[in-house]
């Protein structure tokens, strides 16, 4: 796993997160899945392309927790230039291997038992009456750069007719992607913050606006949370906004967004000034004046040192 996976894959390895992701994208903020219900599982690790000889290997690891005898997988993507188009075929193979793995547990138990009466129970390794217990997969997309624009079901990746669709089963994906909503008041960890900042990071008077309606919120975001949106929204959050609270490490985004505002706002003036001097430079060069000359207005018409007009020449 690259950096930035690694933050989301730990971001979500407290079963308070964990909870808080699985109530907001698959229950609309109903408290179904409780963080004292979930147990720890082994991440599921697939390798695919090996078997083929493609030298194409990938791995898939899915943070996982048991709730109620059920598995629940969420498997968190970010990338702002990357969609994983083949993301649909990816989960169909995650959990078709997580199904034969429970079936690989009860037929070995069987074997040890002796208990299957021969023919169709003996021959499927299982009884007729047993059933599995359901794999739950949330593919959750950070991406900065846009809405998912790949595949949400398997038709999306099929060349099909309509007619053929009754015979081919659709795999759906359980996909949350921030940019198909508003507003994230399903949320109760800072994961409503992750979500918000995401989402609106490129509009800074929407974003402006929600800071403000949740100040006391984004004045004492954690600092899981802060290290969440440096890498995965590129919001840098110096240390100079920490605040300390009852020995926890909090951090004042409010404080870190006034930054980005200044500095986006000395960044306009400066491309304003460098936009200027060129315009003025091909004006004058136009006229058949001299580089020195041109130097020399330049300076005196922006206020600053000869030397620096050399580079736009």
């Amino acid at each position: 796993m690259g950096k930035k996976d690694e933050y989301q894959f730990d971001y979500l390895d407290e079963n308070r997160r964990f909870a808080d992701q699985i109530n907001g994208a698959l229950f609309h903020g109903r408290q179904i899945v409780k963080p004292e219900e979930l147990e720890p599982d082994e991440a599921q690790t697939v390798t695919t392309g090996a078997e083929t000889g493609t030298g194409s290997i990938k791995t898939v690891v899915d943070k996982v927790r048991i709730w109620k005898g059920k598995k629940l997988h969420i498997l968190a993507v970010e990338n702002q230039n990357y969609v994983d188009y083949q993301m649909v075929l990816r989960n169909m193979f995650s959990e078709s291997i997580g199904y034969r793995k429970q079936w690989k547990r009860k037929k070995r138990a069987h074997e040890e038992k002796r208990d299957l009466k021969a023919g169709d129970e003996y021959l499927s390794g299982m009884k007729k009456e047993e059933k599995f217990a359901p794999i739950i997969t949330l593919v959750v997309y950070f991406g900065t750069g846009g809405a998912w624009d790949g595949a949400k079901c398997l038709y999306d990746l099929l060349d099909i007719e309509d007619e053929l669709k009754e015979y081919v089963s659709n795999y759906r994906l359980n996909l949350y992607d921030c940019h198909e909503h508003d507003t994230f008041e399903e949320y109760k960890t800072g994961l409503r913050q992750v979500f918000e900042i995401v989402r609106y990071v490129k509009d800074k008077e929407k974003l402006q606006e929600i800071m403000e309606e949740n100040r006391e919120v984004y004045s004492r975001i954690d600092s899981e949370t802060r290290d969440m949106l440096e890498v995965v929204a590129h919001v840098r959050i110096p240390e100079r906004c920490h605040v300390a609270e009852e020995g926890e490490e909090r951090y004042n985004m409010c404080n870190a967004f006034e930054d980005m505002r200044q500095e986006g706002y000395e960044e306009g003036i400066e491309k304003g000034i460098e936009k200027g001097i060129r315009i003025l430079i091909q004006a004058y060069q136009e006229l058949g004046m001299s580089q020195d000359i041109i130097m020399e207005k330049c300076a005196e018409k922006f206020d600053i040192a000869k030397e620096q007009i050399v580079h736009y020449l």
